[in-house]
């Protein structure tokens, strides 16, 4: 028997070509205050969504509680969703050495790096990536920390029921609110969590408030580019508010910040990473946690504005938020 399909989404984006309506984008969205109310919501929120990379700051709270030697850059990357650039690279080696890791314990697999130049550095040479490459390779290097400090299983960190991803769940779990969460595998091979969009706000309000977790918010919000790159929407998000907002994107259409214990979860329905870029910037303004004249100086000014141009670079339509 087929599950069925009870989520509900609302419309939270239109795109227009000319004055005609071309496309219709809904979602999810939901805002909570210090306190854990709602004070702003769109669609269900009692909908699940899976956190997908939105993760990486709570599954790096067992590094930081192992009083582990890292870097504030070093920590950033372990919470991060890195495009695989050169600078990326020298800080996860510095990891590597520091800790005496085995690369070959990586257990993520290998993709082309999203940033540029150094994609195109690769094929100049005909070189392979490696496993450094994967934007998810910080995170695994942080949990083999882990798993070392702690005289863990290193070959089996991935599994459900090895300790460490029992005690992520644990923190999931309490932070959110939320008892009965699910659990898939991620694309980079670890435990992805679902559970309430209501839940997953709650859960950044409260790691946002949190004095223990200050660490991990400060080594994302002063380093936004080893967390993600130039270019991803969570890095000049925490750039433009000179590290006020903690922001980290999930795969498929997941997006989430946390502001002085407020926090604010988008999820896009058919998971277009355009359209959450789109909804999340104007939100944010909505909000008053970022000024538009800031994001219209960054170099997302593009993404926030939502013209649709053709090849030529003609103006031939535009996005408008429905929330």
């Amino acid at each position: 028997m087929k599950e069925k399909n009870n989520l509900k989404p609302e419309l939270l984006a239109v795109s227009k070509r000319g004055n005609i309506i071309e496309n219709l984008y809904s979602g999810w969205i939901c805002v909570v205050n210090k306190d854990k109310k709602i004070v702003y919501r769109k669609g269900n929120v009692n909908d699940s969504a899976f956190l997908r990379s939105c993760a990486k700051p709570i599954q790096a709270i067992p590094v930081i509680e192992s009083d582990i030697k890292l870097t504030q850059k070093e920590l950033a990357i372990i919470c991060g969703s890195h495009t695989g650039s050169k600078y990326h690279q020298v800080v996860l080696n510095e990891i590597i050495k520091e800790n005496k890791l085995n690369l070959e314990l990586l257990k993520c697999g290998i993709h082309m790096p999203f940033d540029e130049e150094e994609k195109n550095r690769l094929i100049r040479k005909n070189l392979k990536p490696n496993v450094l490459h994967n934007n998810c390779s910080g995170k695994h290097l942080g949990m083999l920390c882990v798993c070392k400090k702690n005289k863990y299983n290193l070959t089996d960190y991935l599994s459900p029921e090895h300790p460490l991803q029992m005690e992520i769940l644990k923190n999931i779990k309490e932070l959110s609110e939320y008892k009965n969460i699910q659990t898939a595998i991620d694309g980079c091979g670890l435990p992805t969590f679902s559970l309430p969009i209501i839940n997953i706000a709650r859960m950044f309000s409260s790691f946002g408030s949190d004095k223990r977790y200050k660490t991990i918010l400060n080594a994302m919000t002063l380093f936004p580019y080893i967390v993600g790159g130039k270019g991803q929407i969570d890095s000049e998000v925490m750039k433009i508010s000179n590290g006020k907002i903690m922001a980290k994107v999930g795969a498929d259409g997941i997006i989430i910040a946390a502001y002085d214990g407020n926090s604010l979860i988008v999820k896009i329905a058919d998971g277009s990473p355009k359209i959450r870029a789109y909804v999340f910037l104007n939100m944010l303004v909505k909000l008053g946690w970022i000024k538009k004249e800031a994001i219209l100086k960054s170099n997302i000014r593009d993404l926030y504005i939502g013209e649709i141009k053709n090849i030529a670079g003609e103006n031939v339509g535009a996005l408008s938020l429905q929330a």
